[in-house]
């Protein structure tokens, strides 16, 4: 099991929604809040925490795609540089009987 400090170090924003819980839980007491207003407030939060990790992740795509290409027209001009022609370029045969 993870130690308390490795688990925030691994994963920060859990710790972070955990504190925040136990400030809003210990908050609650003082003011009176609704089930429902806590619920709309947290879905609130999580549909901010969706659009930026959707941003995060088109974002991330896009650099994989990028990283892509630029990994494939690096190997061409290796193989063009040194004449080399990949291994595994075209299918096996199957054995024949």
């Amino acid at each position: 099991m993870l130690s308390n400090t490795t688990f925030r170090r691994h994963f920060p924003d859990v710790a972070r929604d955990v504190a925040e819980a136990a400030r809003t839980s210990a908050s609650a007491a003082d003011t009176p809040t609704s089930h429902y207003d806590l619920l709309v407030a947290r879905n609130a939060k999580l549909k901010r925490r969706n659009k930026e990790l959707t941003a995060h992740l088109t974002l991330a795509a896009a650099r994989i795609q990028q990283i892509t290409l630029d990994n494939q027209r690096l190997k061409q001009q290796l193989e063009a540089a040194t004449g080399v022609t990949r291994i595994g370029t075209q299918r096996r045969r199957a054995p024949t009987q």
